[in-house]
């Protein structure tokens, strides 16, 4: 089984080492984004059975923003007697959503590896003060010993991945939370490409308009010594794990959003007369 470490490289960079028992093999990302895990209506069931094989094969999760819902506080116009939890009713609505969040992902702690904001932890954060994913990050890791960090609205993932024989190959993960509603038509595979013209990398996540579709492009290039060759993309939009059914929701129009993310593989071996590299990558469906 592979290991793995994650560490703070830049402001809105982090890099995650895995360390193979063998000269090639493949390594696992679990890709996730918009868990609304609050809301009664996040299918908890669902979660729980992906990070569940994240933690049987010791795979680092990423969750891309909006771990939280945080929107059935007395403030919010949105909020809905049906999608507040009975342990978040109490006068303490921000503090429970915490505190109860730190007890259930306490079984998957030590998978926990980089949660990002998304615009409904941003909002709490503009409107009243406190960072509702650094007070999160930080009794995770002095409660439960969780290697989990703290990341941005957007950010980079370094994958660096060595080998028992002391090679490494690194890909670039770029991750950003989304904007925009999604349109019907294109389904937020326009956004992709507006995001590929201003950050480089080798695999694109994104959620925020809970659907999940994958592309794949090839990039052609060329070395300073004048050899072409061709990289692999991939772009991959997370779905949500929240399940609507009535609300803002419906009264727009929209009906059911897939639930899931992203299986991410890193397939590394020497080839002949190349480099140790990640000759393949592949992502399906939670």
């Amino acid at each position: 089984m592979n290991t793995w470490s994650i560490e703070r490289t830049d402001k809105h960079a982090h890099r995650i080492q895995y360390r193979m028992p063998r000269s090639s093999g493949v390594c696992r990302l679990l890709v996730l984004s918009d868990l609304h895990w609050d809301s009664a209506w996040c299918r908890r069931d669902v979660l729980q059975r992906d990070l569940e094989q994240a933690l049987e094969t010791n795979t680092p999760v990423l969750i891309a923003g909006d771990l939280y819902d945080a929107m059935q506080g007395k403030w919010d116009p949105r909020k809905s007697q049906d999608q507040l939890r009975p342990e978040h009713r109490g006068g303490n609505y921000l503090d429970s959503l915490v505190n109860t969040s730190v007890e259930w992902f306490a079984p998957y702690a030590r998978v926990l590896a980089l949660v990002g904001q998304g615009n409904h932890e941003t909002s709490i954060q503009t409107k009243h003060e406190t960072n509702l994913l650094e007070r999160f990050v930080a009794l995770m890791r002095a409660q439960h010993g969780s290697p989990i960090e703290l990341g941005g609205y957007w950010g980079y993932l370094l994958i660096q991945i060595w080998n028992l024989c002391g090679n490494s190959a690194t890909k670039t993960l770029h991750y950003h939370h989304g904007y925009g509603g999604g349109g019907e038509v294109t389904r937020g595979l326009i956004d992709q490409s507006r995001t590929r013209s201003q950050y480089d990398g080798d695999v694109f996540v994104s959620g925020h308009i809970h659907r999940r579709n994958s592309d794949e492009n090839i990039i052609t290039r060329v070395t300073d010594r004048g050899k072409v060759y061709t990289v692999q993309q991939l772009f991959l939009r997370c779905g949500a794990y929240k399940e609507e059914e009535s609300g803002w929701h419906v009264e727009k129009g929209r009906a059911g959003r897939p639930i899931g993310g992203w299986w991410v593989e890193f397939a590394c071996r020497k080839a002949t007369n190349q480099a140790f590299d990640v000759q393949t990558m592949r992502a399906y469906s939670t």
